[in-house]
């Protein structure tokens, strides 16, 4: 998430939480990567006998029973995931590069600003729900956005954020600091865009 303005959503904030070594990166959503590429091959091997068994039967084969008898649903959240190989996931909120995952899937896939809202610390200056509910309005369906996060400091992060639109192709970097709540949750605390 990135502070606000015309072209970008509201910065976020980061919690504290056991955290990675200072420098270690951890790069969200590789297993996406894949268990996608996993699938497709799965599904290429599927369709490859498919259409070799429907060459080699006989004319007389009976396939009305393979069409769908319902409509098909419309992309859900876990679809997106599915479809987007950098995604990082659902995320947690057990750990500093977790809660920013999750935040970052409440942004973009579920498209929710007060669902993202809830994983900053309430007293922390972020912006409200409204607030972050514009910026999400203002990314286009179907952008889509890989998440690179490194442990700086104690509970202090870098966010590599690439958010590809339709249209174009953004990068920002944001120092995200993280906090832990008395229940054990990890909050965003603070979120800064970082120029250059």
């Amino acid at each position: 998430m990135a502070a606000v303005d015309s072209d970008r959503r509201p910065a976020r904030q980061a919690a504290s939480a056991p955290s990675a070594a200072p420098g270690s990166r951890t790069p969200v959503g590789r297993g996406l990567l894949y268990g996608g590429i996993g699938v497709a091959a799965i599904a290429v091997v599927g369709l490859v006998g498919w259409g070799a068994s429907a060459l080699i039967g006989t004319d007389d084969a009976d396939f009305a029973g393979l069409a769908p008898v319902t409509a098909p649903t419309p992309p859900s959240a876990t679809t997106a995931v599915a479809d987007d190989p950098c995604s990082p996931g659902e995320g947690d909120q057990l750990s500093g590069e977790g809660v920013i995952a999750a935040l970052e899937h409440r942004y973009y896939l579920l498209r929710d600003g007060g669902a993202a809202r809830e994983l900053m610390a309430s007293d922390a200056s972020l912006p409200n729900a409204a607030a972050i509910q514009q910026g999400i309005d203002s990314v286009p369906l179907g952008t889509t956005h890989c998440l690179e996060v490194t442990a700086i400091g104690p509970d202090t992060y870098s966010a590599q954020i690439t958010e590809v639109r339709p249209d174009r192709r953004n990068e920002f970097k944001q120092r995200i600091t993280t906090t832990t709540a008395p229940d054990g949750r990890v909050l965003i605390r603070s979120i800064e865009e970082v120029r250059g």
